[in-house]
């Protein structure tokens, strides 16, 4: 069931909504931004959850780039995340109550002000 059902969609052109992420090359903003700062990327976060509890909250989440020592985490997103605010507002909530400090910046506005973005982060840092 599961192959006909996988070349019926491939016969369609059915891609899904959300591509990127996991097996897949960075992106160059995120790249940038991982390098000005000199911080790890796709930094793993255990949320002590599994599939069958009630809060639905996946095993961990994946920030895009991360200080643990200070725990200040940045999201560095893309057009994807135009309609998937649910689902960040979700990581955002979850990360924040265990005393991460998030950002959130538009991978356009990484790769037009690095420098700018980069002062918000050090600032963030003096706060």
């Amino acid at each position: 069931v599961r192959a006909r059902q996988r070349a019926t969609l491939r016969a369609m052109g059915w891609r899904p909504p959300v591509q990127g992420g996991n097996g897949r090359p960075l992106p160059v903003a995120q790249l940038l931004l991982a390098a000005a700062l000199g911080w790890p990327t796709e930094v793993v976060v255990r949320t002590g959850s599994w599939r069958g509890r009630r809060n639905r909250l996946p095993s961990c989440y994946k920030i895009d780039i991360a200080n643990i020592g200070l725990k200040i985490g940045i999201e560095v997103d893309g057009q994807s995340h135009h309609s998937r605010h649910a689902l960040d507002d979700k990581k955002t909530a979850f990360l924040t109550s265990r005393g991460w400090n998030m950002l959130r910046f538009w991978n356009r506005e990484v790769i037009e002000h690095l420098d700018r973005c980069v002062q918000t982060v050090l600032s963030t840092i003096s706060k």
